[in-house]
């Protein structure tokens, strides 16, 4: 069976950072493994139809096609080298060697492993690649001390909603009471408050260029 190789390319964005994660996936074809020396075999796994922007996670398993089987005897996964945003290499042996035995165990699978064993039991890698931008971390993101007048709530007092404007693109946003005690996460913009006690309260609004604060009443 000849396996068509694919690669499926994902953006999500998270909600609680700022930045995209790009997750690609694919699977190789038992035809692209290789000889190594007389210590076992390798294949190269081609990601560039992921459109990977840096050197992203990767993330191997090796199956058998159609249930052929005997990787239980394998070591070396995961086994990445050269890892770069276009690619990455496996390489695999029989879990015991190097040995003198010519087999190992009752397989009668001779040392070294060969691409032929691994083309008869329809062996391929699927791997996952996940890409993420560095983010801003909420414990070094420089805090402005004084309320910043790009950060609107309205209305203020609020009473079941309030909505919050802002110059700068927010991330997340979270409620404290005084006490310092978060009481809510948001990453909308129109946030429910009707089951806070009445009170004062403060929003922190996590933004690229640092953390924005206003205060506000609910009633």
């Amino acid at each position: 069976m000849k396996l068509i190789k694919v690669c499926i390319s994902l953006f999500f964005l998270i909600v609680t950072n700022t930045y995209a994660q790009h997750i690609g996936q694919g699977v190789t074809s038992p035809d692209d493994w290789r000889d190594y020396s007389n210590l076992g075999i390798y294949v190269d796994v081609d990601t560039s139809g992921c459109g990977f922007e840096s050197t992203p996670h990767y993330l191997v398993s090796i199956e058998s096609l159609e249930e052929l089987g005997y990787h239980w005897g394998l070591t070396g996964l995961p086994a990445i080298y050269r890892p770069t945003p276009t690619g990455f290499r496996v390489y695999l042996r029989w879990a015991d060697h190097p040995s003198e035995e010519p087999t190992i165990g009752s397989l009668a699978f001779a040392n070294p492993l060969r691409t032929s064993t691994a083309i008869d039991r329809q062996w391929v890698i699927r791997w996952t690649g996940i890409e993420q931008k560095d983010c801003p971390s909420r414990q070094t993101l420089k805090w402005k001390e004084i309320e910043s007048e790009n950060l609107k709530i309205y209305p203020n007092p609020g009473h079941d909603k309030i909505s919050i404007a802002s110059e700068e693109k927010v991330s997340v946003y979270e409620i404290y009471d005084l006490n310092a005690n978060i009481v809510k996460i948001s990453n909308k913009d129109t946030i429910d408050i009707a089951e806070l006690p009445n009170g004062k309260y403060i929003v922190k609004a996590f933004t690229k260029k640092g953390i924005i604060t206003k205060k506000f009443i609910k009633e």
